[in-house]
């Protein structure tokens, strides 16, 4: 199974907020420009990948909207399971 990309991670936690990308990055408490680097196209000169404990603590916010109800059951499976 492959990993889930760190774009489609970061898109899953903007939908579940439902908010904007300031959002996002208030709730990963990734600064904004560093959060933009994050989700630009792997060929784009700008980007920047995420390290392990970056990427865990973007599962963990998952994880917590998922127990608050903001997050669909599979969404979650998904991420943790790399489908």
């Amino acid at each position: 199974m492959t990993e889930r990309s760190q774009q489609d991670l970061l898109q899953d936690v903007k939908d579940a907020l439902g908010g904007t990308w300031d959002d996002v990055a208030a709730r990963t408490e990734i600064a904004a420009r560093t959060l933009k680097s994050y989700r630009l196209p792997t060929s784009s000169k700008g980007h920047r990948g995420m390290d392990k404990f970056t990427r865990k603590a973007v599962l963990n916010v998952l994880a917590e909207l998922k127990e608050q109800g903001n997050v669909g059951v599979d969404v979650v499976h998904n991420v943790y399971h790399n489908e």
